[in-house]
């Protein structure tokens, strides 16, 4: 077995392969193309060989290219590859060479999972219709600002609806102001009705486990199908602290000798979830149904002791637990198994 670690760059990308034990085969630039990884790899596919590389804007197609050819591929987090983010001498050379040892002695991070087929097409769909509704949700927040310097407030949501324009064209607004909305309305018309599309073919992906998150309260369609896409399969978490874990949602921890300090939030992993589980978690408290009042309930509990926005977050958590064991023990959401903590 070869070991080989791969510094990826848009053109030129470096390898450097060693042998099992340690002594180097080989170390060189190839092209980063589809036919130069062929090439600098085929040699290596009879006698076995397993690629260290970091997770970037190039893994997927890097991953795809290799694996498609037999070859594992161990895609790393760079920020967890402590001697390759604390060097201060840092070449594609170097990193390819400390990927290469790491991956020999199986001394690397755990390694970061690649999305394939369904779960990947579902995932980037769902970045394309957050891209869209952040792009409108931009627009309409500049509206405002510059309405709010011409002395007319709108509510956060008014612009959505487009009959506002057409008074606000009336208004006596300035000449540049109104032509600033006409040219924004048609944009924003667009984008909404791009998302509208987007959200149609999402919602055409079906499965049991969708139809499980959706059992919890404050998980709708699109909520439940960002989070599948994101996590993939549950059994990759042993725990329901790891699935909380790599959506960033457990408290960073400093230890020092006894003392153990807890802080805000790591944010660290799949942001998509952390966003949709505080947009879940405050689905709930606007819920009156009784399905929901166990967790307002819990809500209210961590509210008095630790205040509002630190218990919707805490509620965030508590709603990534329960997709955990929902989604490992196949069956759907139960409020009478819910205890107030």
């Amino acid at each position: 077995m070869h070991y080989a670690g791969l510094d990826v760059a848009s053109k030129g990308s470096f390898i450097y392969v060693r042998d099992r034990k340690g002594r180097k085969i080989e170390a060189r630039e190839i092209e980063t193309t589809r036919k130069g990884l062929r090439e600098a790899f085929k040699k290596y596919e009879t006698v076995g060989v397993m690629v260290a590389v970091e997770a970037g804007g190039s893994t997927r197609w890097v991953y795809d290219e290799l694996t498609r050819r037999g070859i594992e591929v161990y895609v790393v987090n760079p920020n967890k590859v402590r001697a390759i983010a604390e060097s201060k001498k840092k070449t594609d050379k170097i990193d390819a060479k400390i990927l290469s040892e790491l991956l020999r002695i199986n001394a690397l991070p755990e390694r970061v999972y690649v999305a394939k087929d369904e779960e990947r097409e579902l995932r980037d769909l769902m970045q394309a219709r957050y891209q869209v509704v952040k792009g409108y949700t931009n627009l309409m927040n500049y509206i405002r600002g510059l309405l709010r310097q011409e002395g007319i407030r709108l509510k956060a949501k008014e612009l959505k609806m487009m009959e506002i324009f057409v008074k606000l064209s009336g208004d006596r607004n300035p000449g540049h102001v109104k032509e600033i909305l006409e040219r924004y309305k048609g944009t924003i018309e667009a984008m909404m009705e791009q998302k509208d599309k987007l959200e149609e073919k999402i919602k055409s992906y079906k499965s049991k486990e969708i139809e499980l998150i959706k059992t919890i309260p404050g998980m709708g369609e699109i909520s439940s199908r960002t989070i599948i896409s994101a996590i993939g399969e549950i059994k990759r978490f042993k725990k329901a602290k790891a699935l909380a874990s790599y959506c960033g949602l457990v408290p960073s921890v400093r230890a020092s000798g006894e003392r153990v300090e807890y802080g805000h939030i790591t944010r660290e992993g799949r942001r998509e979830v952390r966003r949709v589980g505080v947009q879940s978690a405050h689905a709930v408290l606007r819920s009156k149904t009784i399905e929901s009042q166990p967790l307002r309930d819990w809500w209210e509990n961590i509210a008095d002791r630790r205040g509002k926005k630190t218990a919707v977050v805490a509620l965030a958590r508590k709603l990534i637990t329960i997709i955990f064991y929902v989604l490992r023990d196949k069956k759907s959401y139960d409020y009478r198994l819910l205890k107030v903590a």
